[in-house]
């Protein structure tokens, strides 16, 4: 039996709660809200870094970053390591990558995906109005027409390669990649301004100083005071529209594998890298060293046209454990030593739970603070980005190394420099009390740490597997 083909849709910076299906109370994503209905939806899966590259290497390896040196932009999947693309290549798949890359290194990539595109199209990087604070990252309406906007381009360039340019003796996998809803915060007609902006909650002020330094820092150099609750309003607005705007072009993607007699035979997976953090904590965009659920959270959806009975998995995933669960979906062994966990157990009902906590990680070793360059030492994509740079630039230390771990009820962040967060997810969900120094949750703390030191060693690399001793 043919194996099925697999579209892995994959918008960039969007958090699991801003979807309806997750939890968002505003009309954002109707047509995937619906197909969550007929899927499988994970509600606490976690990134295991908030950075792009390094997430997006944790995907397709199913190992933790650190275990191939991924920490930071830039630092790809290299030839010698295994993963889901050239797993399923060699199964006999015809791969594709519709995006920007983000992911692999040049030869690696070469052996990685039959076609590669990612021309055509346009989008606005700076509100030439200036309507807020270049440190919000507003753009508001884009200016470029919908038909000419990148990330829809992109989708009609994928379209095109299934309908048209693929092997269609051989099954695919098509990894569509949107910039959307990544800062800064744009999208075109006909979704900007959808949402009415008096309706748009904020999220509850949080106390900085009980915090780690980067949101002082952050909020010096993007200078957000001078952001009011009006401007919040009109960018998480803006935000969650384009995410609504990702909801019509998986809609599109959707629809055109029926009108082509496609969906039956075709996996739909919908994933994020990390989120964003959108006006929570009052600060935009994200950092690398935060582990609220605003940038740990993503959505986790498959659609699998063979089942369509819909169910809701609370237990904890992590971003490690898809490529592990795609591959037992469609009937391909996972390569040996892999860190991530196949998850059909649990979408069966045969276990509960495959992890106790979910752990991320994220920041430069201290080594590293005398190599940050100037905010202007090299080009950025917009002057909030020269911002972000500021503050590295000012106090490195606000990138300290840092690891995070979180059960269904305590999150706990350890911090190279002793810095410690402790948050109860049962009585603050939003995160803005933490408890770390509080007397009456020593024990707790206690407890976490020492979780915390067991995850450490349980994330060590198994490279070389050593398979050779079960023999």
């Amino acid at each position: 039996m043919r194996p099925k083909n697999i579209l892995l849709l994959c918008p960039d910076e969007m958090k699991a709660s801003a979807l309806g299906c997750y939890g968002q109370s505003q009309p954002v994503s109707p047509f995937i809200d619906r197909m969550a209905e007929e899927s499988l939806v994970f509600e606490q899966c976690h990134t295991v870094h908030p950075k792009c590259s390094p997430s997006r290497a944790a995907l397709v390896t199913a190992q933790y970053p650190h275990v191939g040196g991924h920490r930071t932009l830039d630092l790809y999947v290299r030839h010698h390591e295994l993963n889901l693309v050239t797993t399923l290549r060699e199964a006999g798949y015809e791969t594709a990558l519709i995006g920007k890359n983000h992911t692999a290194d040049p030869e690696t990539f070469e052996a990685m995906f039959d076609y590669h595109v990612n021309d055509g199209g346009n989008q606005s990087l700076e509100d030439k109005d200036r309507k807020m604070v270049p440190g919000s990252y507003f753009v508001g309406q884009d200016e470029e027409p919908l038909d000419n906007f990148r990330d829809h381009v992109n989708t009609d360039n994928a379209l095109e390669w299934i309908g048209e340019k693929r092997d269609a003796s051989k099954p695919f996998f098509l990894w569509l990649n949107w910039n959307s809803p990544h800062p800064p915060y744009t999208t075109p007609e006909p979704f900007y301004g959808k949402l009415d902006r008096s309706t748009i909650e904020l999220p509850p002020k949080d106390d900085a100083s009980s915090k780690p330094r980067y949101q002082t820092e952050l909020a010096k150099s993007y200078d957000t005071e001078n952001i009011s609750d009006e401007e919040w309003r009109e960018i998480v607005a803006t935000y969650l529209e384009m995410c609504t705007f990702v909801d019509a072009e998986v809609e599109r993607a959707y629809q055109f594998l029926e009108d082509k007699g496609l969906l039956d035979d075709t996996l739909i997976v919908l994933w994020s890298d990390h989120g964003d953090f959108a006006g929570e904590h009052q600060l935009p965009e994200k950092w690398d060293t935060s582990f609220y659920d605003c940038i740990t959270r993503v959505p986790f959806i498959v659609f699998d046209p063979s089942k369509r009975e819909g169910k809701r998995v609370p237990a904890l995933v992590e971003s490690i454990d898809i490529m592990p669960t795609l591959l037992d979906m469609v009937g391909v062994d996972a390569p040996k030593g892999v860190q991530g966990q196949s998850l059909v157990s649990l979408a069966k009902g045969e276990v509960e739970s495959v992890r106790d906590v979910v752990f991320c990680q994220g920041g430069q070793e201290p080594e590293m603070f005398d190599r940050v360059v100037a905010p202007d030492a090299k080009p950025r994509p917009c002057l909030a980005y020269q911002q972000k740079q500021d503050a590295l630039y000012r106090v490195p230390e606000i990138n300290i190394r840092a690891k995070m771990i979180r059960d269904t009820r305590w999150k706990y962040i350890y911090h190279l420099n002793d810095f410690e967060e402790l948050y109860d997810l049962e009585s603050d969900p939003w995160e803005i009390k933490n408890l770390a120094s509080c007397d009456e949750h020593a024990d707790t703390l206690t407890k976490y740490r020492m979780r915390m030191m067991k995850k450490l060693v349980e994330a060590e690399t198994v490279d070389p597997y050593q398979g050779y001793l079960e023999s």
